[in-house]
Parts: structure tokens; sequence; C-alpha cells
């Protein structure tokens, strides 16, 4: 009985100590290709509104890994890439990709506002990796929208044996989805005539 439990403790050791010196994602995607700015311009606003004890009390944290006995860790992004500073700079290059420019001055230029409500992974065998972002297009800071549309991704993949590399892959597949699904929207022309009646 006593050796199962100190093999027990061991595999959890190691299991710890395998993630604990990479615990970090990268959270990148591929880039969209940049397009010439010819509609106009837009100023690009995210908040982080995740729930407490998913990312909200600590915002570099998106997720969770389980050991092969079930006990959760914590996964956590780079000290640079915090999920929404992340999905500010996706949504910016969709813009762009899609020929509007980015403004840093908020009273230059209609607002694109997102709201980050989910950037999260779980799992045991299975994960799944999920990004919820209503977004809306207004005039200004506290105008009527103009257009809506609610970002959702829910990517699922099976880690296949251990290494971190894994878990950055599902996270990075995930925005690609995300950048694809921003760039249909952006590039629609039922945005460009929204956009238009408020520049």
């Amino acid at each position: 009985m006593k050796s199962r439990a100190l093999l027990l403790m061991i595999c959890i050791t190691m299991f710890m100590s395998l993630f604990s010196c990479s615990n970090a994602l990268q959270l990148t995607y591929q880039k969209p290709p940049m397009a010439t700015a010819t509609i106009g311009q837009l100023y690009v606003e995210v908040d982080d509104a995740r729930p407490p004890e998913k990312g909200g009390n600590d915002p570099y944290t998106v997720g969770v890994i389980r050991s092969a006995v079930g006990i959760p860790y914590d996964v956590k992004a780079a000290p640079d890439r915090e999920p929404s500073i992340v999905v500010k700079e996706l949504i910016s290059e969709c813009l762009m990709s899609a020929g509007y420019r980015i403004v840093n001055d908020s009273s230059a230029a209609p607002h694109l506002q997102a709201s980050l409500k989910k950037f999260w992974s779980d799992g045991y065998v299975h994960n799944r990796i999920a990004l919820e972002m209503p977004i809306v297009l207004q005039k200004s800071e506290n105008a009527a929208s103009a257009w809506t549309y609610v970002l959702d991704v829910n990517e699922g993949f099976t880690p296949m044996g251990f290494g971190f590399s894994q878990f950055n892959a599902g996270y990075n597949r995930m925005l690609d989805v995300a950048k694809d699904k921003l760039i249909e929207q952006f590039t629609s022309p039922e945005f460009e005539n929204l956009y238009r009646t408020l520049d």
C-alpha cells in the first residue's frame, strides 16, 4: 500500500516538474496579410470581463491541465501575452487585413468595443478551449450599437502523451479559428456599410 502511494506521489511530482518549467503559453496565431487602409479608421478597445475563477482574478490564467489522476494545475499565458492584449492585437490585425487603419485616439474614429467573456480550457482525456467575446461597433463609447457580433470559438484537442507544446498548439489553433471568423465579419459588405454610416 505504501509503495503504491509512493509511486503516485512520484508520478504527481514528475507531472508538476514537466509542466512547471514551461507552463507559459505564447498565444500566437498566423498573422493575416495586411491590406491598404482604403475604408477608414477605427479605435479598438477590449474589456476583460472573464469570471473571477476563470481568469478574472488572475488575467494570465487561461485554463487547467489535469494530471493522470485528475489533479488540476493552472495554465498561464506568458508575461507579455495576457489574453485581453492578445485578442486586441488579433482584432486590430484582422481589421487592418480588411482595409481599416487602427488609431490610438478614441476621439478620432468610430469605436470597436469587445468584451472578453471567456478564454479558458479544461478537460481530462479530451480538452476544450473556448473563446467568447461580444463585439460592438459604435460611433463613440456611449453611442448606440450600429453592429454587433459574438465571437464564439470552442475547439477540442486530445493530448497524445506528455509535452506542453501540445497545449500551446491547441490554444494557437483556437486563435487561428477566431482570426478566420473575424476576417469573415470585417470583410463583409454589411460591416463596411454600417461602418460608413458612422464615419
